[in-house]
């Protein structure tokens, strides 16, 4: 016979602690505090319904929009230079920054916000406005995959972040449109391999910077396929210089960042004037600005004259009547000044950034139908307490020799269009690759597809292609005012203004001991999602064993097992399991001997329910057991997000039901019992709710 289901009361919610500079939890700003999304006082046009939804009953769209992917008629995309986010977000309301609840916890009990250096102190993340860089420390080897190690690889100051204030003109854009709060690097490594991975989908086991501008790479890179399927593109940056590599690093030149320049395909070399891969307008070298460098662009410092010329081809793409027009897909380049790389400051890239959005909303055909997507190449040994995800040893494509290329940490992505536009939060993971993945979905809508050769078989399961954080069936286009960068005045926020994109998957894992062996095995499991989705857990001991790592790849077809074997320490075990968007897994206790039935057993069986389309419905379902002879006092307490705290008495033999509530679908409870003073289990995560 089932039994009743227990349900706890959610206005209780302990567990709650000190917000640091934005005041708010997570959980918070997922429950709401009443306050009007109005506070956020930026011109927001705030939007309601889910991701990729069909367009609601009642819904006008806006004139020249059918509601589907045909409204997008331009991707404009914008890579700048080695920042985590942590160290631009940690304290962006809504995102999982330093308020995170669902991080990686010692063995001593302190978590991934507490860094030791060499002799133990601890390191916390602190406000730091100066224009400051970091050595990159050791890149992708394993021993940093426990995440501890930063201070030690990278200094002190790997730990600080930028202020509200400092930040103000990104996090006016974020709050107005979408932010991704699981975009990572794509390699473990600094910024040529992470640019390879933009423009070609890999950096075919490179991970240094290494013969820059030197047109000898041969594989072939996604400009190109755009170029055979009929795609119109073009890369805009300033191409002063003086030769094959004379770059110039100040505010004029290409820093080296325009990557098609590594690339065999661009070979200037040999070709006459009229040659067609120079042809304006159409040729290959032409739209990718792969020429040799050549002449100064003047003026050369950081004046706003300088903005309009280094900005100017793109500038006269998005006048109307333009010889010619912005195409379809463009990526944008800037000069060492103005492109964020430690030690040239934020402060320009914002305001590099700002022109470059003054210039799309210039024309507002134009400004009403683009994807503008703002990622950064990689983190510059700046930390993110958030772990990437990590193939296994072994994994095609994805090792050179030992080191493991990807991914690397969480680094910055706003998406700003009339689609993303409200106010959201994006928790797919994403990587460069993604962006790719993207033009892939697109221009297979417009049926000219194409497909990247390059990206491994388990990056494209582990990372998705964007769409997750797109509602074309809801666009709200129209002008948008965003702070001034210069201003560096904080904007206000309401705690509960961003909303989370919803998923149409969930990862999922639960342990079983076996009394005779002395075994416990945790099963992996993803539920939902498009067909070959896959997401990374990594198992970290949290004692009895020496810290490590283990990570595991898994899919809705391919679950994977993790086993612990507790005969070593007297039966005790005690290992997490992490993953992406807040799932965590936390199991503790002592396997009873077999035949013992004595005295108070607790079982727990876990349940995520998708429920019926109503967020209500999206529950967590705890089956509490008893195996033993005695009752089992059981307390169950919200570590974050709805719940409260419940206790319930399972007499011996008998089961109760707990039906546990989810916020947007987000969980977190800790299971204890008296039975056993060392047995507990956390259950954290995401239920589907797309």
């Amino acid at each position: 016979m089932t039994p009743d289901p227990i349900m706890p009361t959610p206005e209780s919610e302990p567990g709650d602690r000190p917000g640091t500079t934005t005041g708010t939890t997570r959980r918070r700003f997922l429950q709401g505090t009443g306050a009007a999304a109005g506070a956020l006082v930026l011109g927001a046009n705030p939007a309601a319904g889910d991701a990729y939804a069909a367009t609601r009953p009642g819904h006008n769209l806006p004139n020249g929009f059918k509601g589907n992917m045909s409204d997008l008629k331009h991707v404009v995309i914008l890579m700048q230079e080695n920042r985590s986010t942590d160290h631009y977000f940690g304290t962006f309301p809504g995102i999982r920054g330093f308020n995170d609840k669902q991080v990686l916890r010692f063995q001593d009990g302190t978590t991934v916000f507490q860094q030791k250096d060499g002799k133990g102190n601890i390191v916390t993340p602190q406000v730091d406005d100066g224009a400051w860089g970091n050595d990159h420390g050791p890149w992708g080897d394993v021993d940093h995959r426990k995440w501890d190690l930063w201070v030690r690889h990278s200094g002190a100051s790997c730990m600080n972040y930028h202020s509200d204030a400092y930040m103000s003109f990104y996090h006016s854009v974020a709050a107005q449109y979408t932010i991704a709060d699981q975009n990572f690097c794509s390699e473990f490594g600094p910024t040529d391999p992470n640019r390879k991975y933009l423009w070609s989908g890999t950096a075919n086991s490179e991970t240094g910077n290494t013969d820059e501008s030197n047109y000898s790479r041969p594989w072939t890179t996604v400009a190109e396929q755009l170029q055979q399927v009929g795609i119109d593109w073009r890369l805009y940056s300033d191409n002063s210089g003086n030769g094959r590599q004379g770059y110039i690093s100040t505010w004029v030149g290409d820093y080296g960042d325009n990557e098609l320049k590594y690339f065999k395909g661009f070979e200037p070399e040999g070709l006459s004037p009229d040659d067609p891969k120079l042809r304006p307008g159409t040729g290959l070298i032409w739209r990718g600005n792969a020429m040799y460098y050549s002449g100064m662009t003047s003026p050369n410092d950081d004046s706003d004259e300088n903005l309009d010329a280094v900005l100017k081809d793109l500038h006269d793409a998005c006048q109307p009547g333009a010889e010619h027009p912005l195409p379809a897909v463009s990526w944008i380049v800037a000069p060492y000044g103005w492109s964020e790389h430690p030690d040239a400051d934020t402060l320009h890239g914002e305001r590099y950034t700002k022109k470059v959005l003054d210039i799309l909303q210039s024309n507002p055909d134009i400004w009403n139908h683009t994807l503008f997507i703002l990622n950064y190449d990689e983190n510059d040994g700046k930390f993110d307490h958030v772990l990437p995800p990590w193939p296994e040893p072994g994994t095609a494509r994805e090792y050179a020799g030992d080191y493991p290329l990807g991914f690397g940490p969480r680094v910055p992505m706003l998406l700003v269009s009339p689609w993303t536009r409200g106010g959201y939060v994006a928790s797919e993971v994403f990587d460069h690759t993604s962006t790719i993945k993207f033009l892939e979905t697109w221009a297979d809508h417009l049926g000219k597809p194409f497909r990247c050769p390059n990206i491994s078989d388990w990056r494209r399961s582990i990372a998705g292609d964007l769409t997750s954080a797109v509602d074309f069936a809801h666009p709200q286009p129209g002008p948008a005012a965003f702070a001034d960068p210069v201003a560096e005045k904080s904007p206000s926020i309401a705690a509960d203004h961003m909303k989370p994109r919803p998923l149409s998957f969930h990862p999922h894992a639960v342990i079983s001991e076996d009394r005779a062996s002395g075994k416990v095995t945790a099963k992996m499991t993803l539920t939902g999602g498009p067909k070959g989705k896959a997401m990374s857990f990594q198992v970290f001991p949290d004692k009895y064993q020496a810290f490590s790592n283990t990570p595991f790849t898994v899919t809705a077809s391919n679950p994977r097992e993790y086993t612990w074997d507790a005969k070593a320490n007297d039966g005790k075990y005690a290992f997490s399991i992490y993953s992406n968007d807040g799932f965590v897994r936390s199991f503790a206790g002592q396997v009873a001997p077999a035949g013992k039935r004595n005295g108070g057993l607790p079982r727990v069986a876990v349940d995520l329910l998708k429920g019926g389309g109503t967020k209500r419905e999206v529950q967590v379902r705890l089956t509490l057991h008893n195996d033993g002879t005695e009752p089992v006092n059981y307390t169950l307490t919200a570590n974050d997000y709805l719940g409260g705290t419940q206790n319930v008495t399972v007499a011996h033999g008998e089961t109760k039901v707990v039906m546990w509530p989810t916020q947007e679908g987000y969980y977190d409870v800790v299971v204890t019992a008296d039975a056993d003073a060392a047995w507990t289990q956390r259950y954290a995560g995401r239920v589907a709710t797309a």
